[in-house]
């Protein structure tokens, strides 16, 4: 393996006292006040940083209470071997998972960082620190960090923090939403609810653990006596734990802006909250002004950062509406976003994530600043504009590219516009309008489209060999989960009963803004592929807040208004997106036509990108070609 750490009291033992464990060096684990020295062997075998010019330790901190704090600790190399040293200070720390970081690189012990428990003076881990543990292994990482997930290893870790501290309810909870995706019967949430009966009847007094607990009984399906219990609360202490989650979660689900600004005023007013949550509520009123386009009022709350005001100009100059007021805004948010305060950075975040964040929307700000002032005529500050949110993006969104592109050619520059076009295209992020840009360009420096076809064409080659190498370096290789779910009509579709074909297994949900951003495209490759008897889309429904009989209805409607086509399955008992480790929607499986996961793909990145890689996919499952090479 390629990590040892070392963790003692300062000055206190020397190296060689150190007990050797197969990973890790350290006196067990460590304690608050010890001085962590971590070394990364960069000669083993598993080492994936064998080259690296520098190396830095990333240790996040799980914190009760508080935002998880990430350290960042730079390594000198000494031999084979990089050491560096950080003190465990901070009081409220209680979890800890380390990686190591090298340039772009990431060794995270292939997806399953190195994680420790935070021992008290007494030698035993600390109140929420097996809690931590549990919430890392059920969720497969722990906050930005992998680690493998494990069901249950999570449950060990949380019946280990219950012994410990039998009050502990948010162990306790996680332990019983755990039981009940294994086993979601009568039997296992009757056994809930009479936990939840016991622990409501000692702490009722408690309006968080109250507030908690009622929302349990919601989950058990027993509405009537949650909202009854609330009522009561709420009665008593107008101004409590429970009353307050009831009125903020009627705020965040309020969908009429000018009802949701009254409703957060007034939340405002009645309860006392803690600056980060105070921070939080003030940006979802914001966003509620900006809606509203009640721009002063949003200024005077003083949360409009580079991105809210991106949001209010891009509103603004997409429709043509106030351009000149609409470009002022989005100069702001350049000015913004090129200094932006390190005070800012979350706590969770490395500085270079954070940088480049802020890259990223700056990019995105500049092109909503260049297309303002391109609309203003001022084509000259728009192509200079462009350039930078180009760099910014580097050459990632199809639009920002067809947007300089034409932005070139309004200027004249019909040979940079040529280069840049090829370039986008030969990285497969071009659209139809780069190509008509591009077509003009060739035009106008050409005298006529003459060879055009054939320049376009050959960038598309090269772009698909680079996806195609790209896809196969990214294999994922391992059996499919085999699955029996039922259809929007009630028939069964049973995966091991496809082979022989090329599967796509997509899991979603209605209320899943990606997922619904991505179906359009999806019914497209469907509709390219719906005749050929080799290739089978599955949309499998899954998390959804609704259950039974008002969950088939609400996916049907949703399937039947938006005219879909392709075959949705239920994931009744949100069973399968556990076993096939979905760690956020929508996330595709592409399986080949033995049964095996050969790609996946988690989230939505775009429309055009999203078809073009399924159907590079679906050329290189479909031909005997590639199930040769894998002998």
């Amino acid at each position: 393996m390629n990590l040892r750490m070392v963790a003692a009291l300062v000055g206190a033992v020397a190296a060689s006292s150190f007990s050797f464990a197969q990973d890790v060096l350290l006196p067990s684990t460590p304690k608050i006040g010890d001085e962590l020295t971590i070394i990364y062997d960069g000669s083993a075998k598993t080492s994936m940083l064998k080259s690296a010019k520098e190396v830095t330790a990333q240790l996040m901190i799980m914190r009760d209470p508080g935002s998880p704090l990430l350290v960042e600790v730079p390594l000198k190399k000494s031999g084979a071997a990089w050491k560096g040293t950080t003190v465990l200070s901070d009081a409220k720390s209680r979890f800890l998972a380390l990686q190591f970081v090298s340039d772009k690189e990431t060794d995270n012990n292939s997806d399953n960082s190195w994680t420790f428990l935070v021992l008290g003076s007494d030698g035993k881990p600390l109140k929420n620190a097996n809690m931590f543990k549990g919430q890392a292994f059920n969720g497969g990482r722990l906050f930005t960090f992998k680690v493998v997930k494990n069901v249950e290893t999570a449950r060990e870790a949380l019946k280990a923090e219950l012994l410990s501290y039998p009050d502990n309810l948010t162990a306790e909870s996680l332990l019983w939403s755990i039981d009940l995706r294994a086993k979601p019967d009568n039997e296992t949430k009757a056994a809930i609810r009479g936990e939840v009966d016991r622990l409501y009847a000692q702490l009722k007094s408690d309006e968080e653990s109250a507030s908690t607990l009622i929302g349990w009984y919601e989950r058990l399906d027993q509405k009537v006596v949650a909202d009854s219990l609330r009522q009561i609360h709420i009665a008593a202490n107008p101004k409590g734990k429970v009353a307050e989650f009831v009125r903020r979660t009627e705020a965040f689900q309020e969908k009429d802006a000018a009802q949701r600004v009254v409703l957060i005023e007034k939340f405002l007013t009645d309860f006392s909250l803690r600056d980060d949550e105070r921070r939080n509520i003030i940006g979802l009123l914001s966003y509620a002004y900006v809606q509203l386009k009640q721009y002063d009022k949003a200024e005077q709350l003083g949360a409009l950062d580079g991105s809210m005001l991106n949001s209010i100009a891009w509103g603004m100059i997409e429709k043509g509406e106030e351009l000149e007021k609409g470009v002022a805004y989005a100069k702001r948010g350049v000015d913004a976003l090129r200094s932006p305060n390190p005070v800012n950075k979350p706590s969770y975040v490395s500085m270079a994530q954070w940088v480049k964040s802020n890259e990223y929307q700056l990019g995105m700000v500049l092109d909503t600043y260049a297309y303002g002032l391109f609309q203003l005529g001022k084509k000259q500050e728009a192509e200079v504009a462009y350039a930078e949110a180009y760099t910014f993006l580097k050459k990632e969104d199809p639009d920002v590219n067809a947007r300089y592109v034409e932005a070139l050619v309004a200027n004249g520059k019909f040979t940079k516009a040529m280069e840049v076009s090829a370039d986008v295209i030969r990285l497969g992020k071009s659209n139809d309008k780069t190509l008509a840009a591009y077509k003009s360009a060739y035009v106008k420096a050409k005298g006529s489209e003459k060879g055009f076809d054939k320049v376009v064409e050959d960038a598309k080659n090269f772009a698909k060999v680079e996806l195609k190498n790209k896809a196969l370096k990214d294999r994922v290789n391992k059996p499919a989960v085999d699955f029996a779910l039922k259809n929007l009509d009630g028939s069964v579709v049973k995966l091991s009963e496809l082979r022989g074909k090329v599967v796509v297994v997509d899991f979603w949900a209605t209320w899943c803004g990606p997922c619904k951003a991505s179906f359009p495209y999806l019914q497209k490759v469907y509709d390219k592929y719906k005749a050929n008897p080799n290739i089978v889309i599955l949309a499998v429904n899954t998390w959804e807040n609704k259950s039974g009989t008002e969950r088939v209805e609400l996916v049907k409607k949703f399937i039947a208004d938006n005219k879909y086509t392709f075959t949705v399955i239920y994931d009744e008992d949100n069973k399968y997106v556990e076993k096939y480790g979905v760690e956020g929607i929508p996330t595709k499986f592409i399986i080949d036509k033995k049964g095996y996961i050969q790609f996946k793909k988690i989230g939505f990145g775009g429309g055009d990108e999203m078809m073009n890689e399924m159907s590079l996919q679906f050329e290189l499952l479909l031909s005997d070609d590639f199930y040769s090479s894998l002998k």
